[in-house]
């Protein structure tokens, strides 16, 4: 059986506990970088929620013996956890740009990996990366949770791409704050293990204050350039994940270019997952012209 044929078996099982006026579709979405997940989507009679549940681990949990209707006991909890009244996620706000332009900010996504899905998205693209535009949305029931904005919302607010960004570069620092943090710090609340034993000084984290999405935080404005005032000469940037990016001294424990780069593959290769992965170059800011570059690549973006 392959995962195709297993979503059908519980779709039909968990449309039977249900029952008849659910509908239930199995199908693939396209994650960041091209990821393919399996889901369903469970939709009411009546309703316009339609909560996805992704099924590829309860798939791999069959596969090890998981017994079939315990997987879909399993779903049918979390469709009513999920679940949300229709009136609880009221869209008409969303209509209105002026409604919704204290919400948006970006995410940093690598180019080529998305580039089909980027095609009706105002994206800007940097470097290798591109920004892609979000509205964040706030829910009493949910939580938040994000939209990406495409080229269809534009014509519906009746606003330039370019009135899009403005307001994106005025609100994303506001919105989503950057958070930096020294690299010890970091391992210290991972390991609860003694400052003295990270010897690392010099390595920070950049993210957002959600510590979500956040690797497009080092493009805020001044941030590169208060750290390289700090520490007195240029940038190493590495690209750990969509999340956050690691900022090091160029000058700092003897480690060239080329070393770096053999670390983010690795890691990329080993430690990050697929559908995180923001890029496999190394990026260089020089501080005497506020300018990012790939490392030995003359493309550059001013910051």
């Amino acid at each position: 059986m392959d995962i195709k044929e297993f979503g059908k078996i519980l779709a039909a099982e968990v449309k039977d506990v249900l029952g008849g006026d659910y509908h239930i579709e199995v199908s693939e979405v396209v994650k960041n970088n091209g990821v393919i997940r399996n889901a369903l989507a469970i939709r009411k009679e009546g309703e316009f929620v339609s909560p996805t549940i992704y099924i590829d681990s309860f798939f791999e949990d069959y596969k090890n013996g998981v017994m079939l209707m315990s997987i879909v006991n399993d779903l049918v909890k979390m469709y009513h956890a999920s679940s949300v009244p229709a009136a609880g996620m009221e869209m008409d706000f969303f209509r209105d740009f002026s409604e919704v332009s204290g919400r948006m900010y970006y995410k940093l996504v690598n180019y080529e990996k998305n580039k089909v899905s980027l095609k009706d998205i105002p994206y800007r693209k940097v470097l290798d990366l591109a920004m892609v535009p979000l509205c964040r949305v706030d829910n009493d029931v949910i939580g938040s949770g994000n939209i990406t904005v495409t080229n269809t919302h534009l014509r519906m607010w009746e606003i330039s791409e370019e009135e899009l960004w403005e307001n994106i570069r005025d609100n994303a620092p506001k919105l989503a704050p950057v958070k930096v943090r020294g690299l010890a710090d970091v391992l210290q609340r991972i390991t609860g293990c003694d400052d003295d034993l990270f010897p690392i000084c010099g390595i920070y984290v950049v993210s957002n204050t959600s510590e979500c999405l956040g690797a497009g935080s080092v493009f805020y404005p001044g941030v590169l350039k208060g750290l390289a005032e700090d520490l007195e000469c240029d940038l190493y940037i590495i690209p750990s994940s969509i999340h956050e990016v690691l900022v090091l001294p160029d000058s700092e424990f003897g480690i060239d270019a080329n070393n770096l780069r053999s670390i983010i593959n690795e890691v990329n290769t080993t430690t990050v997952s697929d559908e995180e992965i923001l890029s496999d170059n190394l990026y260089v800011y020089h501080s005497d012209s506020d300018r990012i570059f790939i490392a030995d690549n003359e493309e550059d973006i001013a910051s």
